[in-house]
């Protein structure tokens, strides 16, 4: 009797598998670039398929547009004598990048208690394509959130005056403000203890909404409370936006808003890759 033996065959081409050519070792800037990449691709498709994140990223930030211009439109416009959507578009594109991070930090929780991150610092990649390849993800939902919230704003009259330079001005700002702030709630969800710290973070920033200079212009305050206002990260990265889309004095709120995002990498950088490895080696 004799056995035959049946070899599958499978075609190569159909293998989501890289090249042999494509490998580098772990340690290399190819490498780094190449798990970055990956890191982000996935990280966006899983935001890509959640409702929950496209409502806080989309649906919400558009929908607060249009109800604060609702309210608050005729009463700011009659006390500045400019329409409000200058102030409020800027603010509610700010807001949701802070809560995208929130709901990102969610997800990083999330991943440390499953034991994802464990699984990831296994695998023969570059030790720091993880956290690269979420702030590549971070700086993409950024970017498609300013932009919904811009075209949203502008039904209700926000116009981005100087062309297409003060567009790009408007997505660095917000980039540079909204990854910072990504960083301290990295840090927040990887280092803390208490399981709710990022439910906090998140109350906080629907706080400082509502006492920020796009809310309502500084002047309205009471006048103990208008300097905090004024120079919050918040109220800075809003006057650097209102400047790049209507060309008004940009020089301060730039330099403010870039100290304060510089200030917030320095500060949690470090307690976000410390956080990181602990949270990958111990599980």
């Amino acid at each position: 009797m004799t056995r035959t033996a049946t070899t599958a065959v499978v075609n190569p081409d159909a293998l989501p598998f890289p090249r042999r050519d494509a490998w580098a070792p772990e340690p290399s800037p190819r490498a780094l670039v190449r798990g970055s990449r990956l890191q982000a691709e996935r990280i966006l498709t899983k935001w890509a398929k959640d409702p929950a994140t496209l409502l806080q990223s989309l649906l919400f930030p558009a929908l607060m547009v249009l109800l604060f211009w609702l309210v608050l439109d005729r009463s700011v416009s009659s006390h500045t004598g400019e329409s409000s959507a200058f102030g409020m578009v800027p603010m509610v594109a700010l807001v949701g990048a802070m809560s995208g991070a929130s709901i990102s930090g969610l997800g990083l929780r999330r991943e440390r208690t499953s034991g994802l991150l464990t699984k990831m610092w296994a695998l023969p990649v570059h030790r720091a394509s993880a956290m690269v390849g979420r702030l590549a993800a971070e700086a993409v939902r950024v970017v498609v959130t300013v932009t919904f919230v811009l075209l949203v704003g502008t039904l209700i009259g926000f116009r981005i005056e100087t062309g297409l330079g003060g567009y790009i001005g408007i997505l660095a700002v917000s980039m540079i403000f909204g990854l910072s702030f990504s960083i301290m709630v990295t840090a927040l969800a990887l280092r803390s203890k208490d399981s709710h710290i990022v439910e906090w973070v998140a109350i906080g920033t629907n706080l400082a909404m509502f006492f920020n200079t796009g809310f309502v212009p500084a002047d309205a305050y009471p006048a103990w409370l208008r300097p905090i206002v004024e120079y919050q990260p918040l109220s800075c990265a809003v006057e650097a936006i209102r400047a790049f889309a209507t060309g008004g004095a940009l020089m301060e709120p730039l330099l403010l808003t870039a100290g304060w995002s510089a200030l917030l990498i320095a500060v949690f950088t470090r307690p976000t890759l410390h956080g990181y490895r602990q949270a990958a080696t111990r599980g």
